[in-house]
Order: C-alpha cells, then structure tokens, then sequence
C-alpha cells in the first residue's frame, strides 16, 4: 500500500512539473520555392509572453493524411532566420500536392509536438479547410 502511495504521489508531482512547463506559441507558414513541390517553410517561435524564442530545437516533417504510410517527408532540421530572432527555416520537398499534415518537433526548449494542417499546390499553400 505504501508503495502504490509513493507511486502515485510522485505521478502527481511528475503531472504538476510538466503542467507548468511554459506553453510556446507557434505560427508555421510555408511558400513555394522556384523547384517543383519544395516548399520553404518558417517556424516563428515564442514563449507564453510573446517573446522570441531563440535556440529552439525544431525538426520539420509531413505526411498526406488520405494515404498513410504512403506519402511522408523524412526530417528536416529546421536553421534560426539570421536577423530574425525566434524564427527557423527549413525545406520540405513533397510528393504530390495536396493536403498534407506538418509536424513540428521541439526538443528545446523543452520536448514539444506541434501539428498542422495544409493544402499544398504549385502556386499557393492555405491551411487545409481554407478556401
């Protein structure tokens, strides 16, 4: 009983810790590049105030939601904007245009997932559902 009571106290101190870990605020915007389906993507990273974050740790990756496991970008380590603090780059090539989802993992400041959803095509990426 003692044990299932230790246990479960340091769950809850483990639960509260990463409660607190600050929240980043995420915006993601991609471009067309001059080569076919390669898109220059930008991560601009802020902490809970508003503030860029600078010496985050992002890796950008994609796959086509309609096709699992058949359509996916490998990793791409995102690179810090000179001049622009808080911001990061990185170029995804993909397969085909069409709806993709874009995955954004942290590992600094802390560890991180973040998601969204695009419409790829030649000339112009929206967020998917955007028309």
């Amino acid at each position: 009983m003692r044990r299932l009571i230790a246990s479960a106290s340091l769950l809850a101190l483990a639960f509260a810790a990463s409660a607190q870990t600050p929240r980043l605020r995420v915006d993601l915007g991609c471009t067309p590049t001059e080569l076919a389906l390669t898109y220059l993507c930008t991560v601009a990273v802020a902490d809970s105030a508003g503030g860029p974050m600078d010496g985050a740790q992002v890796t950008l990756s994609a796959d086509m939601p309609s096709m699992p496991m058949a359509h996916n970008v490998s990793p791409v380590r995102a690179q810090p904007v000179p001049g622009r603090p808080g911001n990061y780059q990185g170029r995804l090539t993909l397969e085909m245009p069409g709806e993709w989802v874009v995955r954004l993992r942290f590992e600094a400041p802390h560890r991180d997932v973040v998601v969204r959803k695009f419409d790829f095509q030649k000339d112009k990426v929206s967020p998917a559902g955007a028309r």
